[in-house]
């Protein structure tokens, strides 16, 4: 999985401030090109006056060594010679033995300065690994750091101690072939008061020769519901939220990354949550559970899923719920199975049978859990949605939100017959049924053991 940073509890709870009920997130590799070049630059450079020093220097006397420059200037002789070394690079400076003298070109800038200093340099340019357009300046900084190279790779050790070689890099669509001509185009078509926005030096003058690494990086997409309609989008899971910035965090999740939605729109529209059942392994004592996965490999076959996200059996529904949500005796007719949703009704006999009462009780009370997939297989997470027709149940859940507000110690058996006396002679039941027995043993104790006070 990757190292997302994002809040699904803050995403889950402005979706529905703005009416849209988040059902589950998939996560796509998109593909990026980091363009190697060497390029031609007026831009000016911090050391530029530096150059020029030590250039006049030359002028006076062409077998100063660097030593002696950087002696007189208060520098080092380390960085003289990377300096002079650059603009002999640049075609500033020539070297005959142990002198240096300025060239034709050097005279004009450094003497005559009659000509703008021109640096030549390698740079890496980051562009759309499908429209071949440039990217922001943030895919240069903050995202550069989450990009998956091709060229990655580590060793995973599972807990048998075996080791096996892991390459992350596999883009979920195919990166346009790199026309030079294309990518130059687009570089310089962006206009010289935006090319900051882009990290394009202001001063680029010309690319020459370029080579290229591919890279990809994880996209979110979101399925949320107004109840009619379903919306898929793309969202940041590295994104950082700041109030600083005066926007929500839906807008942040948003901001950095819409750019690439417009190119897979007509994919994603048409994205589903599928469930694959591994194969019965009969040397296996432990079987591998139900795995969930999208329709991403077939997905040009889908044309008619804008309103659906998921594709399941009932069969293999009732095989997650409890293999993976964990809920045990379960009825198949308790699970609520359509295009738009997956909701699943608890009753008194699945909650006695669950080895985790509490967490039940307060997935009812929050009426939903999630659980995580493979984003290998295009999956980041899912959502079960809860509720409960059971009397019993109820009973439990209103008891639960009552005692949720107080802290254990200001619970007593004269608290609840004063303030709740609808449930004094259930509590019991309640607490066990709910699984909270640390405040059933502390009742149990005030009402039966003689206090030593």
């Amino acid at each position: 999985m990757g190292l997302f940073s994002i809040d699904i509890e803050k995403f889950y709870e402005e979706l529905e401030d703005s009416g849209q009920q988040l059902k589950g997130i998939f996560c796509l590799q998109y593909p990026i090109y980091c363009i190697h070049a060497n390029i031609t630059d007026i831009t000016s450079d911090p050391l530029d006056n530096l150059d020029k020093a030590i250039a006049d220097f030359f002028i006076s006397k062409s077998d100063f060594t660097a030593f002696q420059i950087g002696s007189l200037m208060g520098t080092s002789k380390s960085l003289v010679e990377l300096r002079i070394a650059k603009m002999v690079h640049d075609a500033l400076l020539v070297q005959t033995g142990n002198d240096f003298k300025l060239s034709d070109l050097g005279i004009e800038v450094f003497k005559n300065k009659s000509q703008i200093r021109q640096h030549k340099q390698s740079y890496d340019f980051y562009i759309d690994g499908i429209t071949l357009k440039p990217l922001p300046r943030a895919f240069y900084t903050y995202y550069n750091s989450k990009f998956i190279s091709e060229n990655d790779s580590y060793y995973r050790t599972n807990a048998k101690g075996e080791s096996r070689l892991i390459r992350p890099f596999g883009p979920d669509l195919v990166h346009t072939p790199p026309d030079k001509t294309a990518i130059i185009d687009a570089l310089f078509n962006v206009e010289h008061s935006e090319r900051e926005l882009f990290s394009i030096p202001n001063g680029l003058q010309e690319i020459n020769d370029i080579s290229f690494t591919k890279l990809s990086l994880q996209l979110l997409v979101s399925v949320s519901s107004n109840g009619l309609l379903l919306k898929k989008q793309v969202i940041d899971g590295f994104a950082i939220y700041s109030l600083l910035e005066n926007i929500s965090y839906y807008e942040t999740l948003r901001k950095n990354i819409k750019i690439f939605e417009n190119t897979i729109q007509n994919k994603i529209e048409n994205l589903e949550f599928k469930i694959n059942i591994p194969r019965f392994k009969t040397d296996r004592t432990e079987q591998p559970k139900p795995t969930l996965t999208s329709n991403w490999q077939e997905i040009d076959k889908y044309k008619t899923s804008v309103n659906k996200c998921f594709s399941f059996s009932s069969e293999d529904l009732l095989k997650v719920v409890e293999q993976v949500f964990l809920i045990n005796q379960v009825a198949e007719e308790s699970i609520t199975n359509s295009e738009k949703e997956i909701v699943i009704n608890i009753s008194k006999k699945m909650l006695l049978a669950s080895t985790n009462r509490q967490k039940v009780i307060n997935d009812l009370i929050r009426a939903r859990d999630y659980k995580f997939g493979n984003p290998d297989n295009n999956v980041f997470l899912l959502y079960l949605y809860y509720k409960t027709n059971d009397p019993f149940v109820k009973s439990i859940v209103d008891f639960k939100k009552i005692i949720n507000n107080y802290i254990i110690k200001d619970i007593t058996l004269s608290w609840i017959e004063n303030h709740h006396p609808e449930f004094s002679k259930s509590y019991r039941q309640l607490l066990i049924a709910a699984g909270e027995l640390e405040l059933l043993e502390k009742l149990d104790i005030e009402k039966h053991m003689i206090p030593l006070f």
